[in-house]
């Protein structure tokens, strides 16, 4: 057995052993500045353990993984997407880690920070710009309408309504998924629910720790150190070091080449004092300034001849360069086509077509349409109109509903039923209703504007009976009552 003499003396070696290790660690990290001028940013995971970037992941990394395998389930490009969130995720969370060690940026250097988040946001908006005719369309334009709440970051002083109001936006095309599959995918329903989960555990998270927005270090270090840490390097490389000596100047200019310029100099000088002389000597003739103008005759007037007013205007040469310019770039090709149960009516101009429908299972697309009316025989599954200006849809029957968004100055009219009409972030709206649809359609507004319903109105006299046309609320007023908000149709008396 050890004697206890021999364990105190292993005890005072170790001892010795670690002051030792301690005295070369601290000379080391005091040699580190004298390396180079530059200052180093902070490191990949400075601020990591502080209680925002925790709380952060414990609260929305959950959230996150849980839709990114959901979506997995469903496969294509929802699961692209939601590969993007992810990275998404990733990019905010090291945001908030670089604010928790960082002076509060200009403005210039918060877009530079927030640099990452912005490209992956353009990518989720991209899939869905660029999959239109996709079955889960609804989907990629519930997360491209959602997934501006991460923008939170830039929000000030009131970052969780800004989220409330981003998720209220996604719900809208998250409900059109739960109507299109609640029956027959429940992956789907637990898609919705995974992803709005994200923003109400984002706001939640938002409100306890960056109620008024987001908190920087106030001791924290310079942004620029967090910028170039974000690029990637914080600096030209100092020398002595392994980025190597910085490249030569440029040579001289030989003694030709400095002949050259200062004799262009002169003459560009001359040249310029040349037309100043010549222009104060003709403000020097004072009112003979006038006497180099040729007159004009009486009969060359046009208010003292008619004759001249009455002539046709000066056409333009057709190769000037203002129609050299391409006239083409801007236009697409008009689309009138069914695929897959799905009518495309795209790019059409002042025109009336006509849509033929052989199965209610069929649906119609309008988009990117100006002055063009669309007449749909047969009852079908729905009509959604979207990017169209002064158009006019007519149709039969509608099996579940037909859907505005983003189009100003529309026109639709049901012949019979249509159970549900949604107008979203529209200006200028005119819904006609038949004596079968009066009763049984529910109109449904967001962010819209200008927004009119007619219907038949009976009176004890037939012969009275006409449409009656009367416009949706667009002022609400709200009131805090026993702990709730209460809202009410705001109405003007007189």
């Amino acid at each position: 057995m050890t004697s206890s003499s021999d364990l105190q003396s292993l005890l005072k070696r170790l001892e010795k052993a670690t002051s030792r290790l301690e005295e070369l660690s601290s000379k080391r990290s005091e040699s580190k500045p004298a390396d180079g001028p530059r200052a180093a940013g902070p490191s990949s995971d400075a601020g990591s353990d502080n209680k925002p970037v925790r709380e952060y992941e414990m609260a929305v990394k959950p959230q996150v993984d849980n839709f990114v395998e959901v979506s997995s389930k469903i496969g294509g490009v929802v699961g692209e997407q939601a590969q993007m969130i992810a990275q998404l995720f990733a990019a905010q969370q090291d945001f908030i880690r670089i604010a928790t060690v960082t002076k509060k940026p200009s403005d210039s250097q918060l877009s530079q920070l927030l640099g990452p988040q912005q490209e992956i946001i353009q990518k989720i908006v991209a899939v869905k710009d660029s999959n239109r005719p996709s079955e889960f369309f609804d989907n990629l334009s519930a997360v491209a309408e959602g997934i501006a709440a991460f923008g939170w970051v830039a929000v000030q002083p009131t970052p969780v309504p800004y989220i409330n109001d981003m998720k209220e936006s996604a719900e809208f095309y998250s409900n059109r998924v739960l109507k299109k599959w609640r029956d027959s995918d429940s992956n789907q329903v637990d898609w919705v629910k995974a992803f709005l989960s994200i923003l109400r555990e984002m706001a939640a998270y938002v409100k306890q720790y960056h109620t008024t927005g987001m908190v920087w270090n106030p001791h924290g270090g310079e942004p620029e150190q967090a910028i170039q840490s974000i690029k990637g390097s914080s600096g030209p490389p100092a020398a002595g070091s392994s980025g190597g000596a910085p490249p030569p100047p440029p040579p001289l200019p030989t003694a030709e080449q400095l002949t050259e310029f200062k004799s262009g100099a002169a003459s560009a000088e001359k040249e310029e004092g040349s037309a100043r002389g010549a222009l104060f000597a003709d403000l020097n003739k004072g009112s003979d300034i006038t006497s180099g103008l040729r007159k004009v005759d009486k009969d060359q007037m046009t208010h003292k001849n008619p004759a001249l007013r009455s002539n046709k205007p000066v056409k333009v040469p057709a190769n000037t360069a203002a129609d050299s310019k391409p006239k083409a770039a801007t236009s697409r090709p008009k689309r009138m086509e069914l695929q897959n149960d799905k009518w495309y009516v795209e790019n059409y101009g002042t025109e009336h077509l006509t849509i033929e429908a052989t199965a209610t299972k069929q649906t119609v697309y309008m988009y990117n349409c100006k002055g063009t009316t669309l007449d749909i025989k047969n009852k079908i599954n729905s009509v959604a109109i979207d990017n169209c200006q002064k158009c006019g849809v007519v149709f039969d029957s509608l099996v579940s509903q037909c859907e505005i968004v983003n189009c100003k100055s529309v026109q639709i009219q049901a012949r019979e039923t249509v159970p549900s009409v949604l107008i979203d972030r529209t200006d200028g709206a005119h819904v006609f209703l038949s004596q079968e649809a009066r009763d049984q359609t529910q109109i449904t507004t967001a962010k819209a504007s200008e927004v009119n319903v007619s219907f038949p109105y009976e009176t004890e006299n037939p012969e009275d009976d006409n449409f009656v046309e009367q416009p949706v609320p667009e002022q609400l007023q709200t009131v805090v009552k026993d702990g709730k908000l209460v809202t009410t149709v705001l109405e003007h008396a007189g």
